[in-house]
């Protein structure tokens, strides 16, 4: 069989474009679950998202995608959805939490709260880990770092696969106490890491930090990898002066 020149040119531009309209409806999908995030968090859907006919209207986007995204958010456990009934924002006060470490006022838990909490543990971790990490630990967090590059595109993997190097970091401290500390307030943590996904680039961003905080702990500088955490949590802070000013609106 043969082919004129016209006629494959339009296969290989058919294909190309069939490839770029496939990596725009995967960024798509990723905008729409930001944007939600950024909703959700501001409180701005109460307990229950609007249907998806609502939401594809308001988003200007198919239902293919739209679903795509919920189940994203579905898997971060930002909500969940019910068969026939809809998506439902969860709680914190739902996490499965052992309850003799939930403070009183768990539901009114904030932002600040969190990176707080964060700072006060994994500074300490990082310090001892500096020194301790044995070389299985640092081609572990190699792996994991490795593993966010491939799924900058993806937010919901970058999510696990960031709370993997943070838990990874902790144990590898040798301190039972600060990794109990961590595991009992690991939803917090993700908490923290999901609804500070709120805008393009969040991603990359965060994969440098990882990237320094791992040549430092190479390095066995412990005060090089504890100001490089502590400037990485320190970015999040802009999301709870955010909420504070939503709140007071």
């Amino acid at each position: 069989m043969v082919y004129r020149m016209d006629q494959i040119d339009w296969s290989m531009k058919r294909t190309k474009w069939g490839l770029a309209m496939a990596v725009e409806r995967e960024h798509l999908h990723n905008r729409l679950i930001r944007e939600l995030i950024a909703q959700i968090a501001s409180g701005e859907h109460g307990k229950r998202l609007p249907s998806e006919r609502a939401l594809c209207a308001r988003f200007g986007v198919a239902r293919g995608t739209l679903r795509k995204a919920l189940t994203g958010l579905e898997e971060l456990g930002v909500i969940r959805i019910k068969p026939n009934s809809g998506a439902y924002v969860q709680p914190l006060s739902q996490v499965k939490l052992p309850s003799q470490f939930l403070p009183p006022d768990f539901d009114s838990v904030n932002l600040a709260d969190v990176i707080e909490a964060r700072k006060a543990i994994e500074t300490a971790a990082v310090t001892a880990a500096a020194t301790r990490m044995t070389s299985g630990q640092l081609r572990e967090l190699e792996g994991l770092v490795a593993r966010m590059q491939d799924a900058l595109d993806d937010i919901s993997a970058f999510v696990e696969l960031d709370m993997a190097f943070h838990r990874t970091l902790v144990r590898a401290s040798g301190n039972a106490v600060l990794t109990t500390a961590f595991e009992a307030i690991y939803e917090y943590h993700r908490f923290s890491t999901v609804f500070t996904s709120q805008q393009e680039g969040e991603e990359a961003e965060a994969l440098e930090y990882h990237r320094r905080l791992l040549t430092a702990l190479k390095a066995k500088d412990a005060p090089a990898s504890c100001r490089i955490l502590n400037e990485h949590l320190n970015t999040m802070s802009k999301y709870s002066r955010k909420a504070a000013r939503q709140q007071r609106a």
